[in-house]
């Protein structure tokens, strides 16, 4: 189920609650179209925040989770009570010429059980699979609700499909 077109605040921290934030989540008309897909590919109007679920080895390290899951949020939307270095936003990440916003992925694990417990908080993609964990993949791919499953990060693109070429791209932004 995809986000609410309409404004809404998730809510969350840590556990120890040191950290709390929110995530201003603007009505649908102004939130930013995703950046995850082929340049000029036709996928709709998709924007961001987006829930997903993560299959990349940098996610599942930084959460401790075999399968991180999370909205994806435009930056200048989510407040912390205490920024650290986890909220901090790295402009040389992304770069410039990629034309992406600097975002922030909000753990679900992380999100208030008021919020999490709404139907529109489930991951409605899975993206990086082709780096997934292999039996982490299986089990997500014969499960996954119906959701579309992604190879990398571009959308327009589901398991199965060529991606040579975003490979070859992403080498070249680890240079």
């Amino acid at each position: 189920m995809p986000l609410p077109k309409e404004p809404f605040i998730i809510y969350g921290g840590c556990n120890c609650k040191a950290i709390r934030y929110e995530a201003s989540v603007p009505a649908f008309s102004e939130q930013p179209p995703t950046p995850y897909k082929t340049p000029g590919a036709d996928i709709g109007d998709l924007r961001i925040p987006a829930v997903s679920m993560d299959h990349c080895n940098d996610c599942r390290r930084a959460t401790s989770s075999i399968l991180p899951m999370g909205p994806i949020c435009d930056a200048k939307t989510v407040r912390a009570s205490a920024l650290t270095r986890a909220y901090s936003i790295d402009p040389g990440v992304i770069p410039l010429e990629c034309g992406w916003p600097a975002m922030i992925d909000i753990w679900l694990g992380t999100v208030d059980r008021e919020d999490l417990e709404k139907d529109y908080m489930a991951p409605e993609r899975m993206l990086w699979s082709a780096k997934g964990i292999p039996w982490v993949r299986r089990l997500t791919q014969s499960g996954a609700g119906g959701i579309p499953v992604h190879p990398l990060t571009k959308i327009d693109k589901l398991v199965g499909a060529d991606i040579e070429e975003d490979l070859k791209e992403l080498a070249s932004l680890e240079d």
